[in-house]
């Protein structure tokens, strides 16, 4: 991986330092004067972003541009993962990357040697990394224990448990609450489908990340060890007794919708959803049709609530000849004033502790099950396996799995079916060499 050196490192900060200077001269000074001269005198640079489809991501490089006027920043939409990757290896990347934990980019491109490393830049410009929860920094740095991106976003991952407040009141249900267990949440899809008959009581999401929540809850671990584990652990107890919950509210109480029933909770057709706190964003898609409310989902029999704290990244290209400008850019995506943008469109406020607490005051009431999880405890580290292939065994686990959401297979004959699998993925190589 391209590495700094110590000349690269010591003409970063001076560069860095060139580029802060004219940026407080632009910004406090007028008309002619050694800031302001500074500014108009620097070389008309441009940066390129590679992102997805977010759009208020633009709208954080016009904040940037006006900051720092000759320097134009080119976003190139639409280019997730796979296009990146195409991308990185026809070498016509963007000087910087959004990268996601949840779905591999970060740690393999990291591994790979496409991402520049950060531990001397942050030095270099006594940038202060307990400005972001202690959590987001360790899953930047479980590469390796070195840190290749800038967390811009951590959440607790899929532990909400939003519910239709309208259809419990009118139903006489009582909904869910912080203090429900799992056997009451099966109760209580029960009892909202006999008083609203058509109405689903509770739909569940099987996305990896989703499943984890649930096993965690129930105190066990989808991979051992739990980060960067090198065997699966799905056929350990508490992981099986999340996965009967999970098998039992489908096809023993028949609570829930299956793969085939064509159901939409911003509709009416279920009453309680579990989901990430993004899930808030509903509300306004859902309109005046019905009011929802929100709870976390329940702690397991241990009294644990499972969770992980997943985060998105800026990183850096490691051959991107814009280091000062493009660290600049970076710092801008990752601070204080881009975090109203982000919480708008996603319903997270992004990585820094005094976001999340500027929020709550100005946010739904849903919110603020979320930001006090976030406060106590803190989520849980990412469920990442050794070899790095993050997509790879995550779309792996729920092939595997799909059998027990159908009725087709019992938990056991899933599991064991399952088992090896996913060893076979696991035991793959780790993603590039540096």
């Amino acid at each position: 991986m391209a590495s700094v050196t110590r000349r690269g490192f010591t003409g970063f900060g001076a560069g860095l330092m060139g580029l802060a200077a004219a940026a407080c001269g632009g910004a406090t000074q007028t008309g002619a004067g050694a800031g302001g001269d500074a500014t108009k005198s620097r070389q008309p640079l441009t940066l390129r972003v590679n992102h997805r489809t977010e759009k208020y991501i633009p709208e954080v490089g016009k904040q940037f541009t006006q900051k720092f006027p000759h320097i134009t920043v080119e976003y190139l939409p639409d280019t997730g993962y796979e296009k990146l990757v195409a991308q990185l290896a026809a070498g016509d990347v963007g000087d910087l990357m959004w990268l996601s934990t949840g779905v591999g980019t970060y740690f393999e491109l990291a591994s790979q040697g496409h991402l520049l490393q950060l531990d001397p830049i942050v030095a270099a410009d006594k940038y202060d990394l307990k400005q972001l929860f202690p959590r987001a920094v360790a899953v930047a740095k479980i590469v390796d224990n070195k840190q290749f991106g800038m967390p811009n976003l951590i959440h607790p991952s899929h532990i909400g448990l939003f519910y239709n407040k309208s259809l419990f009141d009118t139903a006489g249900v009582k909904p869910p609450t912080m203090n429900s267990s799992y056997d009451d949440l099966a109760t209580t899809a029960r009892q909202i489908m006999a008083a609203k008959p058509g109405t689903w009581g509770i739909q569940t999401e099987t996305s990896f990340p989703a499943l984890l929540v649930f096993v965690r809850s129930f105190g066990g671990e989808m991979l051992e060890p739990a980060t960067l584990g090198k065997k699966p652990a799905m056929d350990k107890g508490p992981a099986k007794q999340a996965l009967q919950w999970l098998f039992d509210v489908r096809h023993k109480h028949k609570a829930h919708p299956l793969p085939t029933d064509k159901v939409e909770f911003n509709n009416g057709d279920v009453a309680m959803i579990t989901t990430g706190m993004w899930g808030q964003t509903r509300q306004t898609q859902i309109g005046d049709r019905f009011q929802m409310d929100a709870v976390l989902v329940p702690k397991g029999p241990g009294g644990k609530r499972g969770s992980q704290g997943h985060v998105d990244m800026w990183g850096m290209y490691a051959k991107t000849r814009q280091r000062d400008a493009a660290w600049l850019l970076l710092k801008h995506h990752t601070s204080r004033e881009v975090a109203p943008l982000l919480f708008g469109e996603s319903g997270i406020p992004g990585a820094r502790p005094d976001a999340w607490a500027e929020t709550v005051s100005k946010a739904s009431p849903m919110f603020k099950v979320f930001k006090e999880f976030m406060d106590n405890p803190a989520p849980e580290q990412l469920a990442v396996p050794y070899n790095l292939k993050m997509q790879e065994y995550q779309t792996a686990v729920q092939k595997a799995l799909e059998p027990l959401w159908k009725g087709e297979m019992s938990v056991d004959a899933t599991v064991g079916a399952a088992m090896g699998p996913i060893q076979q993925q696991l035991d793959l190589p780790r993603a590039g060499v540096r």
